[in-house]
């Protein structure tokens, strides 16, 4: 578990690096996007590295409000990456002086605290659901 943790730390600080380059736009592009397919993806690490059967349906965890309220977490910050990317995307089609462009780029500003808040969410509760692990000979 400590593996996802770090992994999930990690990918903050490529979350702060992509919001402080954000005039690079190759730079932000590439990293939001790497961020994006991460957190896609990374449930179906956690699903592979992790005895969920075991724990969802033998020890009944399915019927958990923390499980349940972590995963809609999830889908909020699922919903709020395509709605950035629609607002990149308009962004990224307008000219930088239009009007269209300076609304857009406010919509994609609000949506990144948004995303900001939401992934917080989701760490704080994922964090929640770890399990210690009893490690023999302490206590």
């Amino acid at each position: 578990m400590a593996t996802s943790v770090l992994l999930v730390l990690m990918s903050f600080i490529l979350l702060a690096a992509a919001w402080y380059w954000r005039k690079q736009r190759r730079f932000h592009i590439a990293a939001m996007s790497f961020l994006m397919v991460f957190d896609v993806f990374f449930p179906v690490y956690l699903y592979l590295t992790h005895d969920w059967w075991k724990r969802l349906i033998v020890d009944g965890d399915i019927f958990s409000f923390l499980l349940w309220s972590h995963l809609i977490f999830v889908m909020v910050l699922y919903a709020l990456y395509v709605l950035q990317i629609m607002a990149g995307r308009a962004m990224l089609q307008n000219h930088p002086d239009s009007e269209d462009h300076q609304r857009t780029r406010e919509e994609h500003r609000k949506q990144f605290m948004g995303i900001v808040v939401a992934r917080l969410l989701v760490l704080a509760s994922g964090a929640l659901l770890i399990v210690p692990t009893v490690v023999e000979g302490l206590g």
